[in-house]
């Protein structure tokens, strides 16, 4: 089976959100690893400045702020932990999204179209049944059979 076209499924309005959602943990990344260098600079462990004189008569600086080392460590890796989790769920929506262009990819015919209409575009089956061309009986009649044969709806 080979499908007779190239399917351009990114409109698609499951296929949007799933990149929604990975562009908001690429975000979440960001924030922590601007909190990790935050808290290296607080806690000074990105090491001395540079070389120069220093003048200690003056007052702290407003908005100067100091974090103990072991309480900098533990915020750390709370962050580190955070990235983590973020990382996996950017690979798991990657995986979904891979599986369900293949889906769509090895369905041929009217079964890659209801697919098309019901998973990646979330028509309702009134919607995709009219935008088909096909009545919403016959659209159920095959969306069983797909179910049954195939388990395609349970990506």
């Amino acid at each position: 089976m080979s499908a007779s076209r190239t399917l351009n499924l990114d409109g698609g309005k499951l296929i949007k959100d799933i990149d929604f959602q990975i562009l908001m943990c690429r975000e979440k990344i960001r924030n922590h690893l601007k909190s990790i260098e935050k808290v290296k600079r607080m806690a000074g462990m990105n090491g001395p400045a540079g070389i120069g004189g220093m003048d200690y008569s003056g007052m702290p600086h407003a908005g100067f702020s100091h974090m103990d080392f072991p309480d900098a460590l533990m915020s750390i890796a709370k962050d580190e932990e955070y990235i983590a989790k973020e990382r996996e769920t950017i690979r798991a929506l990657q995986r979904r999204r891979r599986n369900l262009i293949r889906a769509a990819e090895k369905l041929e015919g009217m079964e890659q179209s209801i697919f098309v209409s019901r998973v990646i575009d979330r028509m309702s089956q009134d919607e995709a049944a009219d935008a088909i061309g096909i009545s919403r009986r016959q659209l159920q009649r095959i969306e069983r059979k797909m179910r049954g044969c195939m388990g395609v709806f349970g990506l």
